[in-house]
C-alpha cells in the first residue's frame, strides 16, 4: 500500500526534526538506581556526529589531515569530517577564544552526569521521546487523542461540565463536590457505552433454559420414583 505523500509543511518540518538529531548530547550511560544518567558530547568520542570548533579549541585537538574518500560509497562519505554538520559559535569567540573554566559544562569534559533535580524548575520538561520526533508522535498522539475525546464528551450535550446552569451551588467546597459527581457521571456513561458496544450478550445454556417454572419436576431415581427427601437424626436422651 503506498503512503500519501506529505504535505509542504510537514516534509519541510521532517527536515528540520532529521537536522536536529546530530546536534544531541548521546547516552553514555543509563541510569542507575539513584537516576543518574551519563550523557556524552556529539563532538566527542571516536565517531563525533558534529564538528565543534569551541570542543577542538577547548581540548588542543589538532585539525584532520586530509585523507582520501570514496565518493561511492555512502559510509565512509558520511564518516568525513566535511560531511558533518558544524556547531555555529559567535564570531568574537572564534577570534577570541573563552577561557576553558568559562565554557559551558558540557564544553569543559566530553561526558557530564546528570542527576535527578539538576535541571531545577525546567527538569519537569524532561522527556525520554524528542519533540515531534515519529516515537514522540506515535506516544503522545493516542494520548492526546483520548484526552481530546474526553473533553468532547464533558463538555456534551448530557453533562456540560462548561454551563454555568450546570453548577450552580456557590462555594468551592460545593463546586468540587459537584464536579466530581458529574466526573464520576461521565465516567459511568463511558463505561455503560463500552458494554453495550463491545459485550456480546449472555445467552443461557439450552440445559438452564426453563420455559415455565411451575413444569419443573426434579429428576428421578432409576426406579421412575422421586429420590427420598433427607431425614434428620434425633438423638434421644
Amino acid at each position: 500500500m503506498k503512503k500519501k505523500p506529505l504535505p509542504d509543511d510537514d516534509q519541510q518540518l521532517t527536515k528540520l526534526i532529521a537536522a536536529r538529531e546530530p546536534y544531541f548530547l548521546r547516552l553514555k550511560q543509563s541510569a542507575d538506581a539513584q537516576g543518574m544518567i551519563r550523557l556524552q558530547c556529539p563532538a566527542a568520542g571516536p565517531s563525533p556526529s558534529v564538528v565543534c570548533p569551541r570542543f577542538s579549541q577547548a581540548h588542543h585537538i589538532p585539525p584532520p589531515r586530509p585523507t582520501v574518500v570514496d565518493l561511492t560509497s555512502r559510509r565512509a562519505t558520511a564518516a568525513h569530517t566535511a560531511a558533518k554538520p558544524t556547531v555555529p559559535i559567535p564570531q568574537a569567540e572564534r577570534l577570541r577564544p573563552l577561557p576553558k573554566n568559562e565554557l559551558p559544562r558540557i564544553c569543559q569534559k566530553p561526558t557530564i552526569t546528570v542527576r535527578p533535580g539538576d535541571l531545577g524548575k525546567i527538569d519537569k520538561f524532561r522527556q525520554d521521546r524528542h519533540y515531534l520526533h515519529p516515537a514522540w508522535q506515535d506516544a503522545y498522539r493516542p494520548g492526546r487523542a483520548n484526552i481530546e475525546g474526553l473533553n468532547a464528551r464533558a463538555k456534551g450535550h448530557g453533562i456540560n461540565i462548561t454551563d454555568p446552569k450546570s453548577r450552580l451551588p456557590h462555594g468551592r467546597v460545593a463546586e468540587t463536590i459537584l464536579m466530581a459527581l458529574m466526573v464520576c457521571s461521565i465516567n459511568l456513561h463511558i463505561l455503560f457505552t463500552r458494554q453495550n458496544t463491545t459485550t456480546e450478550p449472555v445467552v443461557p445454556h439450552e440445559a438452564e433454559k426453563v420455559t415455565d417454572p411451575g413444569s419443573f419436576t426434579p429428576p428421578t431415581g432409576t426406579t421412575g420414583l422421586p429420590p427420598p427427601a433427607p431425614t434428620t437424626a434425633v438423638a434421644h436422651t
